[in-house]
C-alpha cells in the first residue's frame, strides 16, 4: 500500500476532511463576502479548492478561483484575474463575457462585467481569493484603485467572495487609517477561523475512511495522533506520514517523530510573527511553564482575567494554544517542542554571547592596566628629575608630570572594581 497521506499540495474531493459546515456556511451564508483567517499550512488553499470543486457541481454557482500570490500592484491583479477566468472562459464567452474586456485585464472593469454576465445568466459569481496578504502593500501604494477594489469586492448583488489569509491582514487596518472612505476589510465577514478539525474528521483523516483502501490504526495511536497534533491537518499528515507501514497500518509514535524540521520550524516561525508583542508573550510563558492557569497567566502578564478571555479564545482558535485541565498548554506537540528548542538555542546564545563579552571585558582590562602601568613607570621617573634638579626644573618636565597624573586618572575611572584595583 502507498502512503496515502499529503503534506505539500493542497486536498480537495475525497482527500479533503472535515470542515462541512464552514464549507456550507461559505456556499450559503447570509453574507456575500467572507474572509477567513488561518495560520500557514492549516488548509486555507484547500478550504478554496473544495468550494470550487462543491460549486461546480451546483448550477446556480460559477466559481473563480484568483491566485494573487506574487502581484505588487492593481495592474498586476488584473493579470492575475485574467489568468484566473481562462480555467472558465468557454463558459464565459457562451454566457456573453466580452473577450475583450478579458484582454484589457483591467481588474476594475473585469471584475463588475465578470460579475453582470454572470448575474445576467440567472447564476452567482463565487470569487475565491488565495494568498491576500498582497493586497496590504498595493493598499498603501495605490489606495484609490484598492478603494475602487473593495467596493467591487463587497459589492454584495450576483457574487460571493471568499478570501483566505493568515492574520497578517490585519495590518490593512493601520494601511486604511488615513482613507476617507470605509477601510477595506470593512463588509467582510470576518468571524470565521480555520483551526484544528474536529475530533470525528481528524480520525477520519488518520484511518482514510474516505479512501478506497483504509488504513489500520489501532486505537490508542489513532488517539495519541490526534492528541499530539490537536487535530491539526497539516501536522496529522506530517506525523501519520512517518508513521505508515507499508502493509498499511500505523505503528506506535516515538519522540523520533515528533521532530521539527527546518521547514516545518520556518512555518511555526512565520506564524509567531504574525502575532501581537502582547499574544507572543502569553505564548513564551505557557510554553516556559508547560501549563498554566488563566489566573496565573494574568498575574504573570499584569492583565486582569477578563482582559485575557479574547487573546486566549483566538490563540486557541487557530491553535497556538488549547485548554486542558483547566490549564492553558500549547496546542500541540510540535509546536512545543519547536519553542523549547528556540528558547534553548537563545539561552545557548545568551550564554555565549555573556561568555565572549566578559572576555573582551578582560581583555580591555589588561589593555588598560598595561597603559596604566606604563604611565606609572613614567611618573617615576618624572619625579627622579625633579628630585634631582629641584628649583631649576624645567617647565616641560613640570607639564609632564601633570600630564600624567590626569591619564593616570583617566586611565583608574574603569579600574574603580576591588578586583581590577587589586590586579592594578
Amino acid at each position: 500500500m502507498r502512503n496515502p497521506y499529503i503534506t505539500g499540495p493542497y486536498v480537495l474531493g475525497r482527500r479533503h476532511y472535515g470542515r462541512s459546515d464552514l464549507l456550507d456556511r461559505l456556499l450559503h451564508g447570509e453574507s456575500h463576502a467572507y474572509w477567513v483567517i488561518g495560520n500557514r499550512r492549516i488548509g486555507k488553499t484547500s478550504l478554496l479548492r473544495q468550494l470550487e470543486t462543491l460549486a461546480l457541481a451546483d448550477e446556480r454557482l460559477l466559481p473563480v478561483f484568483w491566485d494573487m500570490q506574487g502581484c505588487d500592484s492593481i495592474e498586476r491583479l488584473g493579470c492575475y484575474l485574467a489568468d484566473a477566468i481562462q480555467e472558465r472562459l468557454d463558459e464565459l464567452l457562451a454566457l456573453g463575457l466580452s473577450i475583450e474586456i478579458v484582454r484589457e485585464e483591467n481588474v476594475l472593469t473585469l471584475l463588475p462585467a465578470l460579475r453582470r454576465t454572470v448575474t445576467r445568466a440567472g447564476r452567482e459569481l463565487l470569487l475565491l481569493c488565495d494568498e491576500t496578504e498582497v493586497l496590504i502593500n498595493i493598499a498603501g501604494e495605490e489606495p484609490e484603485s484598492a478603494q475602487r477594489l473593495h467596493h467591487e469586492l463587497t459589492y454584495g448583488v450576483g457574487q460571493r467572495v471568499v478570501a483566505v489569509s493568515t492574520r497578517t491582514i490585519y495590518q490593512m487596518h493601520e494601511v486604511c487609517r488615513s482613507w476617507p472612505t470605509s477601510p477595506f476589510l470593512a463588509g467582510f465577514d470576518m468571524s470565521q477561523m480555520l483551526g484544528s478539525l474536529d475530533a470525528a474528521s481528524a480520525l477520519a483523516l488518520v484511518v482514510q475512511a474516505q479512501a478506497d483502501e483504509q488504513v489500520q490504526v489501532e486505537s490508542d495511536v489513532s488517539a495519541a495522533v490526534c492528541d499530539l497534533t490537536n487535530c491539526h491537518p497539516y501536522l496529522l499528515q506530517l506525523l501519520c506520514a512517518r508513521l505508515f507501514q507499508p502493509a498499511g497500518s500505523l505503528r506506535p509514535v516515538d519522540d523520533a517523530d515528533l521532530a521539527v524540521d527546518l521547514l516545518l520550524g520556518g512555518f511555526f516561525q512565520n506564524d509567531l510573527s504574525a502575532l501581537s508583542d502582547f499574544e507572543r508573550r502569553i505564548v513564551s510563558s505557557v510554553s516556559e511553564r508547560g501549563g498554566v492557569d488563566e489566573a496565573a497567566l494574568a498575574a504573570s502578564s499584569g492583565e486582569a482575567p477578563g482582559q485575557l478571555q479574547r487573546p486566549l479564545s483566538e490563540l486557541e482558535r487557530l491553535g497556538y494554544l488549547r485548554r486542558a485541565d483547566d490549564q492553558w498548554r500549547i496546542g500541540n506537540r510540535f509546536l512545543a517542542n519547536w519553542l523549547a528548542g528556540e528558547r534553548q538555542k537563545a539561552s545557548s546564545e545568551g550564554l555565549r554571547a555573556a561568555a565572549e563579552s566578559e572576555q573582551m571585558r578582560r581583555q580591555d582590562t589588561a589593555a588598560l592596566i598595561e597603559q596604566l602601568n606604563d604611565r606609572r613607570s613614567r611618573l617615576v621617573e618624572l619625579e627622579v628629575i625633579r628630585a634631582r634638579e629641584l628649583l631649576g626644573v624645567s617647565v616641560q618636565v613640570l607639564a609632564e608630570i601633570r600630564q600624567t597624573e590626569d591619564e593616570i586618572r583617566e586611565l583608574r575611572a574603569p579600574l574603580r572594581a576591588p578586583l581590577n584595583e587589586g590586579s592594578a
